[in-house]
């Protein structure tokens, strides 16, 4: 039950970094399309205008002239005001993709930083799980010592009594051996005494 509950746990654990991982991931891709988006839109403002391609340059008549000018009125502007209104435009764009350039850092860097703080969580997590599996294999280790001494304790024990059994059973046969000898030696002193032959009795 404990292992099951232990094996949960890491299935929460690793589920809940992979949606942290999946949301910064979203948040890092939106944040790059809206500067790509600021940059382009910044481009498209600076590109000067371009005539249709496709025929001849012709310089206009005296009659279109007059008809164009006395539709439209351009104003008056000098070279130098020219100059300087586009260079104000030109300096205003650049500071657009400045401010771009910075807001991309600073988002950047706040997800770098939540993705180490999740690499922290990780590493801390996969040191305590080893620390805990190394802590479960000294303690197993430590019990089959044990169970290794209580055996061989054990082992020793029965060999000794089965030497001791051995060596009773030795015992009482070389009794019996030197009993029926010494038997047999006393009627071989009566037959040399005699010189009858003893009577063998084979007794059931």
């Amino acid at each position: 039950m404990m292992r099951r509950s232990y094996d949960s746990d890491d299935v929460v654990f690793a589920t809940a970094l992979a949606a942290s991982a999946h949301a910064i991931h979203s948040q890092l891709e939106a944040a790059k399309f809206q500067v790509q988006h600021t940059k382009a839109s910044n481009t498209r403002k600076l590109e000067p205008y371009r005539a249709p391609q496709g025929g001849p340059i012709r310089k206009p008549s005296t009659k279109e002239t007059t008809t164009r000018s006395s539709s439209f009125v351009r104003p008056t502007v000098s070279l130098a005001e020219e100059q300087r209104q586009k260079q104000t435009s030109i300096w205003g764009l650049r500071s657009s993709d400045a401010k771009a350039d910075a807001w991309e850092k600073a988002q950047i860097a706040k997800i770098r930083k939540r993705y180490e703080k999740m690499h922290s969580q990780i590493q801390a997590w996969e040191n305590e799980k080893k620390l805990r599996e190394k802590h479960q294999m000294e303690r197993k280790k430590d019990e089959l010592e044990q169970r290794k001494s209580r055996n061989l304790k054990h082992y020793y024990s029965k060999i000794a009594r089965i030497d001791h059994i051995a060596g009773g059973a030795r015992a009482q046969v070389d009794e019996k051996r030197k009993h029926e000898e010494s038997i047999v030696k006393q009627k071989a002193r009566k037959m040399r005494s005699t010189g009858k032959t003893p009577v063998t009795c084979f007794c059931f």
